[in-house]
């Protein structure tokens, strides 16, 4: 079996909505506009040409970087093939991917009482800052 991993692009969206929709609900206009977007970005793990897993996430940039930031928002492994390392090779290809691309630094969050999350951060070589970040707050507009 081959691991393989690719960046997505607007085109792919046709060729993706079954597949998102493993992980949440989304219609082919709502991935295919996600794609359009330059500062959005999808990688996808493929098993033999089988998507099994997705990160996606965003390039941020701040007053005080050099460099844009990639946000991790979401690292997904479909069901049948969690607890295979699979996750853990998709972020390092992520992030090994945004350092490539001129991206200053990756970073994800997640709530430290997650281990399996954690666990796949590390494995991908990444570092918890000092300050575990364990609230996120938000408002939905309607």
């Amino acid at each position: 079996m081959n691991l393989t991993f690719g960046l997505l692009c607007e085109s792919d969206a046709s060729h993706i909505t079954e597949i998102v929709n493993w992980f949440m609900e989304c219609s082919y206009d709502q991935i295919k506009a996600f794609l359009s977007e330059k500062q959005n970005i999808a990688i996808v793990a493929k098993l033999d040409e089988r998507v099994v897993g997705l990160v996606y996430g965003y390039s941020l940039t701040c007053f005080d970087k050099e460099k844009p930031q990639f946000f991790i928002y979401s690292v997904d492994v479909h069901n049948d093939h969690q607890n295979t390392g699979y996750g853990s090779q998709l972020v390092a290809y992520a992030v090994e991917w945004a350092r490539n691309n001129g991206f200053g630094e990756a970073f994800v969050m997640t709530h430290k009482d997650n281990p399996r999350a954690c666990k796949v951060y590390e494995k991908a070589g990444m570092t918890h800052s000092e300050s575990d970040c364990e609230r996120m707050y938000e408002i939905e507009y309607e």
